[in-house]
């Protein structure tokens, strides 16, 4: 029999955040605005997918631009009980082989542009699923409310790989629980709410990222992942935040 649900997990911050703001903006890149609502939604598409597939406890690698595709996904992988971790669409082919071989995922998650990077060896058994085939499938609330109570703040998050100094990237492994704890330090510490504005510099495959993506879930906070080319040109760079009114 499966224990009552009590215990607060990483999607609870977003399910209350989305009961609270709906409608308020979540996440902006360079194509893309959406709200707190479509986040939760798109995030849940992708979770009924895996979890229809009996994916569970499973790595799931996001191998997407830097965007709100990417973070979809990391939280879809979460709905559905899993761990995630990011394969930077730039890196060398060579370190990414290294990666997948290490990290074994059940699923690579991926758009048509970059699926066609991807050799043989490197999808070995894992099954690929297209980010924008995922999100046309219906939400299944009573899968996803039994795989939740199955999911624990013990349970994996996500899975960071070091810059590999020695020529072999190790994977460091980061649990809910730590990153629910270092959540509410951030937000105690810096005061965060929905007033502020996150301009995301760092890469997601880089622990920085940590803070800007679950402060936006828990605190109802906009985050802006601001254009990589900006960082070329100083002067545009302070011109986008004092226009996007990044204040974090």
């Amino acid at each position: 029999k499966m224990l009552e649900h009590i215990a607060r997990i990483i999607t609870d911050d977003l399910d209350r955040t989305v009961a609270r703001l709906p409608e308020k903006l979540a996440i902006r890149d360079a194509t893309t605005q959406m709200n707190f609502q479509t986040l939760r939604d798109c995030a849940r598409r992708m979770a009924t997918v895996l979890a229809r597939k009996g994916i569970f406890h499973q790595p799931v690698a996001v191998f997407l631009d830097q965007s709100a595709a990417s973070i979809v996904s990391f939280f879809g992988a979460a709905y559905a009980g899993n761990f995630y971790t990011v394969i930077d669409t730039k890196m060398p082919a060579t370190r990414r082989e290294k990666i997948l071989q290490t990290f074994q995922p059940a699923v690579i998650v991926t758009d048509a542009k970059h699926r066609n990077k991807l050799t043989s060896a490197e999808i070995g058994t894992s099954d690929v699923l297209l980010y924008d085939e995922l999100l046309q499938e219906c939400v299944e609330e009573d899968l996803l409310a039994r795989v939740k109570q199955q999911i624990s703040p013990r349970d994996i998050l996500y899975v960071l790989f070091t810059s590999g100094s020695t020529g072999t990237p190790k994977g460091v492994v980061i649990g809910q629980q730590s990153v629910l704890e270092y959540t509410d330090w951030v937000q105690e510490t810096f005061h965060v709410d929905e007033q502020d504005v996150i301009g995301n510099q760092a890469p997601f495959y880089f622990d920085n990222s940590v803070l800007d993506i679950y402060q936006m879930a828990k605190c109802g906070a906009t985050l802006d992942i601001i254009p990589r080319s900006m960082f070329i040109f100083p002067i545009r760079l302070l011109e986008y935040v004092r226009d996007h009114r990044i204040n974090m």
